[in-house]
Parts: C-alpha cells; sequence; structure tokens
C-alpha cells in the first residue's frame, strides 16, 4: 500500500464514486483518525497545523452527527488521513487494495476435523461445523469465523489478537485454549475456558472469563449467564466419526469414504439398524468393524476385490 493508492480511495470517497467497502472503511477510519489525532503530542513545528486539521474534522464531525464534505473539510480530512495512513491503518487499508484469500473449511456430518490455522493454531471443529480464515494472517489481527462448534488452542502472539467471530458472539485472545458453539440454528451461544483467559462480546457487552469459566448467552432473550466451575468437555476433539442414533447405513458410508472401500449388507434391516458410539483419530477399519459385530452379533467378510460384506 502506498500514498497513491490511499489517495485514489479518498478521492473516489470524496467525488461519491467509492465502493461500499471503502465508503465503509473511510468512514470508519475518519472517526478514529480524530480521536488518534487528539492524542497526538504537540510539538511547536505541529501545533499550528494540528489545531486547524482538528477544528475542520470537529466541524465536520458535529455538524447534524453527520460527515459534511465541503470542498475545505474534505481537503483538511484528506490531508490528516493521509498523515495517519502510513503506519496506523495500513493493514485495514491493504486488506482493500490487496485482499488476502479466504479459505473455508467444513466437518461434514458425524466428522470431526482438525485444522491448523496460518499462525500454527490448532482449530478443531465439531460435526457440521464450519470455518473460515484467510490464507495468511496480516498485522496485527488473526480473525477467523466459526459456525457450529470448535475447540481452539491459540498460538501465543502478545503482539497480535486472535478473534473467533461467530453469529451471536465474538472471543477475543492472544493464547489459550477454548471451546466455542454458535450457529445459526444454536439457540444459545456458549464459551467454555479450557486453559487462559478470553474476552466475550454479545450485544456490545464484553465479559471476562478465566480458565474452567463459561458463558452461555440466550440470544432471544439476550441473558448472559456465567459459570464460575465448569468442567470443559473436550473429550470429543479427540473423535474421529461420531454418531447419535445413527444407521449403520450411515455409519458405513462414512466408514466407505474414510478408508475408500466398498461395504455391502446382506440384509436391508442390517442397514436401518440404530448406532450410537464413537470412533477415536487414528482407528483402523478392523478396528471399527469389529465394534460393529460384536455390539450386534453381525459377520464380517472381505473378498478378494477388497468389498466388505456384512452378514
Amino acid at each position: 500500500m502506498n500514498i497513491a493508492q490511499l489517495k485514489e480511495i479518498i478521492s473516489r470517497y470524496l467525488a461519491g464514486k467509492a465502493s461500499d467497502k471503502e465508503t465503509t472503511f473511510i468512514n470508519e477510519w475518519f472517526g478514529r483518525a480524530l480521536k488518534d489525532a487528539e492524542q497526538v503530542p504537540v510539538t511547536e513545528y505541529t501545533e499550528t497545523q494540528r489545531i486547524e486539521v482538528l477544528g475542520n474534522l470537529h466541524a465536520a464531525m458535529n455538524k447534524d452527527h453527520k460527515i459534511i464534505w465541503l470542498r475545505w473539510v474534505g481537503m483538511a480530512a484528506a490531508a490528516c488521513l493521509l498523515l495517519l495512513a502510513g503506519y496506523t491503518y495500513r493493514f485495514e487499508l491493504l486488506d482493500i487494495t490487496d485482499p488476502i484469500p479466504m479459505q473455508k473449511v467444513a466437518a461434514m456430518k458425524f466428522q470431526v476435523k482438525k485444522i491448523v490455522l496460518p499462525d500454527s493454531s490448532v482449530a478443531i471443529l465439531n460435526s457440521g461445523s464450519e470455518i473460515i480464515f484467510p490464507v495468511r494472517f496480516r498485522g496485527n489481527k488473526r480473525n477467523v469465523q466459526l459456525n457450529g462448534e470448535a475447540f481452539f488452542d491459540i498460538a501465543q502472539d502478545p503482539s497480535s489478537v486472535f478473534a473467533v467471530t461467530a453469529p451471536h458472539i465474538q472471543v477475543q485472545v492472544l493464547g489459550t485454549s477454548f471451546v466455542v458453539t454458535d450457529g445459526t440454528s444454536i439457540p444459545a451461544a456458549s464459551v467454555s475456558v479450557k486453559t487462559g483467559r478470553v474476552a466475550v462480546t454479545t450485544d456490545e457487552k464484553k465479559t471476562q472469563l478465566s480458565a474452567n469459566e463459561g458463558l452461555v448467552y440466550d440470544q432471544l432473550n439476550r441473558i448472559v449467564n456465567i459459570d464460575k466451575h465448569m468442567d470443559v468437555d473436550i473429550e470429543w476433539t479427540n473423535k474421529q466419526l461420531v454418531f447419535n442414533n445413527s444407521t449403520l447405513a450411515d455409519v458405513f458410508r462414512e466408514m466407505e469414504k474414510l478408508f475408500d472401500v466398498k461395504i455391502k449388507v446382506a440384509k436391508p434391516a442390517i442397514d436401518t439398524t440404530k448406532f450410537t458410539g464413537a470412533f477415536d483419530t487414528g482407528d483402523s477399519l478392523d478396528g471399527m468393524l469389529k465394534v460393529i459385530s460384536l455390539s450386534y452379533r453381525l459377520t464380517i467378510e472381505k473378498s478378494k476385490s477388497g468389498t466388505i460384506m456384512i452378514r
């Protein structure tokens, strides 16, 4: 990002030709620029310019609580933005001019999936969950989006905040491990902390949680409940496949996908038999089939072609 690119963005904004993304960014940035400019140490060299620019900014911001872009105000604001842009907001500007590609990973039904994020943090998705994250993190922010349930073990980096944004809550940390459960079809979002500390934001209210503490947010009634003594359940993170009252047809289908094999049943009644259980990461196909056969007194046969017959 260079000054020429920044000038182009501001010029488009002042001319009313900026994109929605650019307009939103500049509007938010303008407000932050005003606050930041007020905190800049005053020197004899900058005092006159500082008072003039701040006066113009205040005039622009205060009239009807809107940004009124008169020509002279626009020029003063643009000058102020240019002075501040070189360092403070370089990453936000890069996100507009050179966006980083995003990646989506989903754990399908019955699956538990482990993902190593660009900063070496680990996310383990529970069945039916998905996560969106950039192929690399930029600047002092590590932002991911979650829909569903995931356990996070965050790589420590004091200079870079890690943030998980879900449909109803946001969690911010520097380095810790925790579980987030929140999705568009989940009635009550929750966060439980295994190690370290996190900050959870709900409806603009921020709550601090420490290890073995949890939060449940009822989004319908906007009620937050805190549990100060929570036993954080992460046993599911060691599983590879999880079934809850699922048919054996579903179980065999997942095994076929996982091990690239063909499984057939001798009787239709076998397919409709219900199964509840889980298989750990690293469990072999033979081990899984043995559990099924012993549970239902079934016989496992393997043909020369590799097809598995269940009788």
